[in-house]
Parts: C-alpha cells; structure tokens; sequence
C-alpha cells in the first residue's frame, strides 16, 4: 500500500502531484471537516478525483469505504483502477454474481447491492456489513431520475445510517440545491444519537477543457453558436417558406464519410461518433470501407494488440492456428511459431510480414475472428484501419479492447451508442452526434438538454487538447436551429423516479411497522420535490379565485344554458352554410359539364358570367362575348367586355354560366379593340368612353339566371336559423365575442381550480400516489399469501430475498415446488424465461424448448396449478390494481440455454440463432445472477439450491 495512505494530515501534493481546480479544493476542504459533500459537475471535469480523495482519507484514518455506481460495467472498470492505485489486497467488488474480497477496505459495488445491504435481511447479506464505514461515494448520482434505477439511489440516501460521510458525484443537473437539501432533510430526519455528516453543495460548470460546438452539412463544417457562444450562428439561420422550414432530403445531408473526411482534414480525430441504434453503428463501420484512419506504426500497434488479445493464455486457439497454417502459408507457420515461442525479434518479423503482406494479414484475421467466435470479421477488419463499434450486441471483452486502444489513440473513430456516456472512460478531441432525437419507449423524441450535454462532454481530452470538439449533423428531421438550442439550454432539473416493488415492501414490513414504512417512503425525494410546490400552488390557487372573480362580475346575468344555446345555432348557421357551398359547387360542376358542349358554338353578343382560376371575383362578374382568340391550348380563349367595362380574355374554364340574354351583333360592330400588344388571361385592360355604354347595356339586356331549387331551399334554412340567432338574448347585448371568449376562459380557469385544489389537498394529506401504490401492493402479496396481515410468510420472505423486476413473480416460480425435479440445464432455460423481455418479432433460434421445461409451465397431472395459470392471475391481479410491474415467461430461448448449460459449445451457439453476441452475454449473465441468488433465499429445497449451483459452474466459462 502507498505510504501516503497511513499520514494525516494528507499531503495533497503526493496524492495528486498536480494542481487542482478550485472546485476540488473546496470539496476536499468539506471533507476535511466531516462533511458530506454532493459535487455537480462537467461531464469530464475531474469528479471522481473527490471520490478518490474521499477514499484515501477514510483509509488513512483506518476506515472503510464503499464506492457505489449504476452499472456493473463501471464498477468493474473502478474496480481494476482502484487496484492499481490502492493495491490489489485492499479492495473488494460485490456485483449481482461477483463477491471478491468482502472485507477489503474499499468495496467497489452497484447501488442495488448498496440498497439491498440497508435493509438487514437476507436480501443484503453479501459476505460484508456496515461496520467500520466512514464513507459512502455515490458515483453518477444524477442516475436517481433514472426510471429503472432511480428507486435505488432514493433508497441507499434515505435507508443510509447519517453518520456516514456521503460523496454524491453527479453531472451538471437544474435542482442541485435541491437534492442537497433533501439529502440534509432526510438525515436530519434520521433517528440517530450520533453525529450527522450534514452536506455541502459543490456546484461547478468548470470545464478544463471548453467546448465548442460545430454544425455539418454538405457545404461544409461551421460554428453552430456565435462570438459570444449564446445563440446560433447567423449564417446557419434556416429559410423558411411562409413560416414554414423546408425539410431536408436525405441526399441533401452529410455523409457518414463526408463528416469523418472533414474531421480527418481539420485534424478534430480522435472522435466518438454517436448513432442511436447498434444497426445504424454497424452501418456506419461499413460505409468507411474505403478509408484508413491510420499510419503504418498504428496500425503495427494495433496488429501487436490484437495477437496477444486472441492469443495470450488460450493455447487451444494457438495450436489450431499453427496447425491450420502449416499447410496453407508456411512462411506464416515459422513467423507464427518463433512469436509464440517469444523469440528474440519474433515480433518485429511478424509485424513486419503482416504489414507487408495485407492479404495474409486479413486471412489470419478472418480465422482468428472465426475459430474464437470473440467478434466477427466485419467488426475485426475495421479495426486494424482505426475504425471501431461500441454497442450492446458486442462481446464485453471486445468492448473492452475498444476502449483501451481508443485511449492510447489507436482507434480514431468509434462509432457507439447513446450508453457509452454511463461513466465508461473515453474522452475524446471530438464528439459527433449523429442526430437530436432518439427513439424511446414513447417513440421518437428529441435529446433532452442534459442527454445532449452529457454526450457532449466525452469531447475535449484533459492534457491533450485545448478545447474538445463537438459537431452536430444535418438531418432531414432536425438542423442548426435545434442543435443551437440544446448547445445552450440549461439543464434540466432531477426529477424523482420513484416507485414502490414487491421487494420494498416485503422488505420494509420485516422490520418496520406499516406506519413507519410509511413515515420512511415519506422522505422520499419525489414527496420533497412535491411539498416544494405547494407554496406555489397556493398562490396558483390565489391567482386563479381573483381572475375567476373578476369574470363572474363581467358575465353576471349570462347562463351557461344561454350560452349552450347561442352556441348550437353558431354552429347550425357554420354546418348550414357548409352545406350551401357543397350544394353550389355541385351546381356549378352540373352547368360546367352543360358549357362544355356550348362554348364551341357562341355567338357574339352572347352574355357570359365570368369567374376562375384568372378571373379571380368573389361573386361572378358578367360579361359580352366578343370574338374568340388564340389561345395557348387547342381552344381558343373568349375576348370579353365586363360589366364594370373592362375587357377579359377569359379561358373555356373560367366561364361558369351562359345567360340566356345577348347583345345584337349590329350593335357589336363599333366594338373593334386592337389585339397586336401583348395578351394575359384574365383582366386584360380598361375600356374606354365608347365601351362603357356597351358595358352599362349587360344589365338592360341580362336575364335572371335560375337558382337550382336545392340552393333556394337552403338558403331558406339559413335564414330561418339567422332570424333565430339574431332574437337570441345574447345577440342583444354589445361585444358577445368577447363575452364569450370570457365565458369559456372561465370555463377553463375553473378545470384549472379544481385540479389544483385536489392536487393541494392530496398534498396536506400527505397520500401520495405511491403509498396507494404501496398499499396496493400489499392486497396482492395478501391474495397470493406472500403476507399475512402485515406479516411475511414463507413465500413473502423468499420473495424478499430475490433482486429482479418483479420479486413476487420471481418467489411464486421458485417457491412452487416445480421446478426440483429439472436438472441444472432445465434449471438454467427454465430461469431465463422468467427474466427475458418479450423478443423482437425477427428473433430466430434453431434450438427447441426441452419439454421437460415446458411441462413445468403447463398444467399436468404433477401440477396441481400450472405457472403460466399463476402468471395469468398475477398479471391480472396486476391490472385490476393498476400496477405496471412486467411478468415474463419467453419460452424462445429455453433451448439455448440449456445447450449452453449443457456444454454448448460458443461457435455453435452463436451459429444457431440470430441474437448478437452481447445480447447472448448479457441473457446467460443475467440467467447466472438469478441461479445465484436461489441458495440464499429462505425455504428452497436442498435439491433445488444444488442445481442451481450446478448450473452456475457449467455457464461461468468464456465468455460468460
């Protein structure tokens, strides 16, 4: 162990030989002084360097430490960085399968082991306890808004003795005052006769390494914000059609090639390149197939990096390589056989050979990828030209490869998924964000302000670059204008997620009565949060009476049946002349079919009624045929002479009726316009003194068209409904427009009222939504005897115990007795379907499902009441008290895991079904956390906990 971990005081200067920003000094000097701390913070700003100053001030006062974080991934990677800085013998990790050195003095764990620990019952017994335990580090607690995980993090906080020192390092948030003083809140709440570690507020938007945000389209790459980085750059404003943007074609934006060709030219590489699906990640990897991002003592690192990744410590893989080449490429064979031999110089002739020979470098790899069944070709390949995926659906060992090569700067550009910002550390000079909006369990739906920032902050390598780049893209969906909102919107604030389990309550009533369980869920973030609003809705509440008053005043003596009144013949007279314009348009399409046939044939003299696409009037004007002229098609288009003496050069569509009357042609013959300057269709030009008088003669010599006695009926409709409205009380009084408009506003400001009163009642009874959740919980534990009264039983305790979505599911397929005749491959498939979601509707998989597994979920003669009878009725049970909690059984996959259970063979597997293989990984891993957890729960039979035993050493090998 370091020397420096047993003075106190601590000598910064040999823990951290570099100078520290000031809002680390102001942590440690909270610490220091027993405080308790919570560090908002960058992404990438140096957080952790507290929690690790934490650690070392417990150990050197011979203390304990726990460190917690969301994911397993994380607490393995602090679990190997703590190794190296505290040493091997002082650090322990406990995660869903994993217990390694429980009583080290620093334990590296998920949230949820932290939790289950607080309860004290044999949920939380793990091989440590709370003894000794100076300090608590709640990594990324930004997570407690999480809605799978932020339960947990509400849990450890409230549950958590206050005479712990608590460090919570969280990513810049909106609320920071607030979780600090709910934390204080809680632990002041706490029943304890010791002294509480009270906590302090470091807020920080300190980055060592600035930002700045750039926007890419096909033009080229720009600055999305302005000088002063507080609104867009005004050469990226987007046009806009009346208002309206013009959506972009997808050949309008920037490729995948396009955008990492102008990083590689402005030199802005390395890059972690977000895609929001592993499809999309893959794809990208294929459309830079062209392109190598390396030079050749790169891709020589990058070479050596993938043999000892194959090849270290798997002699079975060496010798069926040397074996398969020996034949195929003895040159190979001797190269191959002297590195493994570690040889003087083997090395550098093996790199050199495989540099200078592509083709034999990617046949070796094409085998490699084959035989090991690590990562398949298409993913291998990319990466000796710098180029990488980092998803789900990868291999976690392979993963793991990409992270380290990317950190020593092999890999220039991963492509990854909106998961890799949980913590994992790999900063880069840039980050691309390949789109603003991701699809969610609520469909698609755009970044949030916090997702978009803690994206961002991968950007910009501390010691290495001098601002981190990050670049938006041009999207058919999305542009500059939300890319410059997100860049400078503020965070938003935590919310609370909480919400109640089986296994909460289960838990909470073995050592609490109901009203205590309730005084502890009542210190709940999310009730905090709730009881800051009152004050609020109070003067809401306020506001809302005095408008309401103001309004009752205004609308004194209108009824609300009067209204109802007024309204229904508004809108009668709307429906009433909707209906005469169909009728119109119908009679204008029947005359219209009539013209047709007649316009050929006029004669001049013949009065028209002109109205259309170019003669644009409300009501048809009309008009004297004069004499025909050429048109632009094959008919020829009517000169006119208008009523309001002007001539129209009118086209066979705008003539919408043919009057019976005419002029005489004698009387046309002083009519001669001249037709040599150029023509429009429509109003052509003013008539003069002469044709004036001929144009006041189409009212003498027009006849009165006949209205279709449809259209008179009608109208006659309309009128009545008119004559109704206008003795209506309320068209007698001045300004109805507005008067109604007031009535309809109090219409909603009452709604508003009345909402905002139960809310405030629900709130001063202090009856949440989730203690009636709790309770509801509680009748369906009652109905499926898992309590009694208050009290666990058998199958409530065991249920207790178990960690998964729904712990009461889990306790009624354990508890059945159904499952200790299967053997521990049965056990295994059998185990899987109760924690696997339902599959996508493509999912193949070539192994079939044992029957002695399906037996245990049908009705038999055995069974006296079949587990997918029980699931039927819990889930109705469920539904009838609106709880939301998932009940699985997928049966796909049960011939999968027992092959795997039974010795399957990795290649094989892989080859028989179309899951990735990080899907495979983390399915059998999840299949291993719950077998192991089936010794420690009370009342399993003795066979039952050695199968499952059984089962976990057949399924613990690689890469599992």
């Amino acid at each position: 162990m370091n020397d420096f971990l047993t003075n106190a005081p601590l000598d910064l200067k040999l823990i951290f030989p570099f100078e520290l920003d000031e809002f680390q000094k102001q942590a440690i000097a909270a610490l220091d002084q027993g405080k308790s701390v919570v560090v908002c913070a960058p992404t990438g700003s140096g957080k952790t360097l507290i929690g690790e100053y934490a650690i070392y001030r417990a150990l050197a006062r011979k203390k304990r430490v726990f460190y917690t974080t969301p994911l397993k991934a994380l607490s393995n990677q602090k679990f190997r960085d703590f190794q190296e800085k505290m040493g091997v013998e002082e650090v322990g990790l406990i995660t869903g399968d994993t217990v390694y050195n429980p009583n080290g003095s620093v334990i590296v764990m998920t949230t949820e082991i932290f939790r289950n620990m607080l309860y004290e019952t044999p949920i939380g017994q793990v091989g440590t306890s709370l003894e000794n335990v100076a300090t608590l580090v709640l990594d990324e607690c930004h997570y407690i808004s999480d809605k799978g995980r932020g339960t947990v993090w509400e849990e450890s906080i409230i549950y958590c003795p206050p005479f712990i020192q608590l460090v919570a390092l969280s990513a810049t948030v909106g609320n920071p005052e607030e979780l600090t003083h709910w934390i204080n809140q809680v632990r002041d709440k706490a029943n304890s006769v010791q002294n509480i570690s009270k906590c302090e507020l470091i807020n920080s938007d300190f980055r060592p390494v600035p930002l700045r945000y750039y926007f890419t389209t096909k033009e080229g790459l720009f600055p999305l914000l302005d000088g002063k980085q507080n609104k867009i750059n005004p050469r990226l404003k987007e046009k806009t059609n009346n208002g309206k943007r013009r959506r972009n074609k997808r050949e309008d934006c920037p490729s995948i090639l396009m955008v990492v060709e102008q990083l590689h030219n402005k030199d802005m590489l390395p890059a972690i390149y977000v895609i929001f699906s592993r499809r999309g990640c893959d794809q990208a990897m294929r459309e830079l197939k062209a392109i190598t991002l390396v030079n050749q003592s790169e891709t020589r690192a990058i070479y050596y990096r993938l043999l000892l990744f194959f090849l270290s410590e798997n002699i079975s893989l060496q010798e069926a390589l040397l074996q398969w080449f020996e034949p195929e490429n003895p040159t190979l064979h001797e190269k191959l056989t002297a590195f493994l031999a570690n040889d003087p110089q083997a090395d550098d002739l093996l790199l050199n050979y495989l540099l200078e020979t592509p083709d034999v470098a990617l046949t070796l790899w094409q085998f490699l990828a084959e035989v090991s069944q690590l990562i398949k070709l298409d993913q291998l390949e990319p990466l000796t030209r710098g180029i990488a995926a980092h998803h789900a659906g990868i291999l976690p060992l392979w993963k793991e490869l990409v992270e380290q090569l990317f950190e020593v700067g092999l890999i220039k550009v991963v492509f990854a998924t909106a998961t890799l910002s949980a913590g994992i550390n790999m900063p880069a000079r840039t980050t691309v964000i390949s789109a603003l909006s991701k699809r969610t369990d609520d469909g698609h739906s755009m970044l949030t302000p916090s997702e978009f920032v803690q994206i961002a902050g991968r950007a910009g390598r501390r010691g290495m670059d001098e601002v981190g780049h990050v670049v938006t893209v041009q999207t058919p969906f999305e542009g500059s204008k939300e890319a410059a909102f997100l860049a400078t919107a503020k965070p938003e604030p935590l919310q609370s997620c909480f919400t109640p389990s089986y296994g909460m309550v289960l838990n909470l009533l073995q050592k609490h009565t109901l009203e205590e369980a309730k005084d502890l869920l009542e210190r709940s973030f999310a009730e905090y949060l709730a009881r800051l609003k009152l004050t609020p809705d109070r003067q809401a509440i306020a506001t809302l009476t005095t408008e309401l008053a103001k309004l009752d005043v205004e609308l004194a003596g209108i009824e609300q049946a009067q209204v109802v009144s007024y309204q229904k013949l508004k809108d009668r007279i709307r429906e009433e002349e909707r209906l005469f314009k169909i009728l119109e348009q119908q009679a204008s399409n029947t005359i219209k079919q009539k013209l047709s046939r007649h316009l050929p044939n006029l004669a001049p003299g013949q009065i028209l009624h002109l109205k259309g696409k170019y003669i644009k009037v409300s009501d048809p004007i009309r008009a004297i045929f004069v004499q025909t002229v050429s048109g632009s098609g094959q008919a020829p288009d009517l000169l006119c002479l208008g009523e309001d003496n002007r001539w129209y050069i009118a086209p066979y569509g705008d003539v919408a009726e043919i009057n019976s009357g005419s002029v005489s042609i004698s009387e046309l013959a002083h009519l001669s316009p001249s037709l040599g300057e150029t023509k429009q269709l429509g109003g052509w030009r003013r008539g003069d003194e002469q044709t004036a008088q001929f144009s006041q003669k189409i009212e003498i010599y027009a006849r009165k068209s006949e209205t279709p006695p449809e259209l008179l009926q009608q109208a006659e409709r309309i009128a009545i409904v008119e004559t109704q409205l206008s003795q209506h009380p309320l068209s007698q009084r001045k300004n109805i427009g507005r008067l109604l408009k007031s009535f309809y506003h109090r219409v909603t400001l009452r709604e508003q009222l009345h909402k905002s009163q139960i809310q405030l009642q629900k709130q001063q009874s202090r009856k949440s939504y989730y203690w009636e959740e709790f309770l509801n919980l509680i009748e369906i534990l009652r109905e499926f005897n898992a309590l009694d009264g208050y009290h666990p039983t058998q199958l409530g305790k065991a249920a207790a115990t178990i960690r998964g979505e729904n712990e009461l599911w889990l306790g009624l397929v354990l508890m059945s007795g159904q499952l200790d005749h299967l053997e521990p491959s049965y056990l295994a498939a059998a185990m899987s379907a109760v924690i696997t979601e339902p599959l996508r509707p493509d999912t193949w998989c070539n192994y079939v499902a044992p029957p002695e597994v399906l037996e245990t979920f049908r009705l038999t003669e055995a069974n006296f009441i079949s587990l997918r009878e029980i699931r039927r009725q819990l889930y109705q049970a469920q539904t009838r008290y609106e709880i939301t909690i998932p009940v699985w059984l997928e049966n796909q996959l049960l011939g999968l895991v027992a092959q795997w259970a039974d010795g399957g063979q990795w290649q094989e597997i892989c080859e028989n079904t179309n899951l990735d293989e990080g899907d495979l990984v983390r399915l059998l891993r999840r299949t291993v956390d719950l077998l192991w957890q089936i010794p420690q729960i009370q009342g399993i039979s003795a066979i039952l906990r050695e199968n499952a035993r059984a089962a976990i050493i057949a399924m613990k090998r690689f890469p599992i």
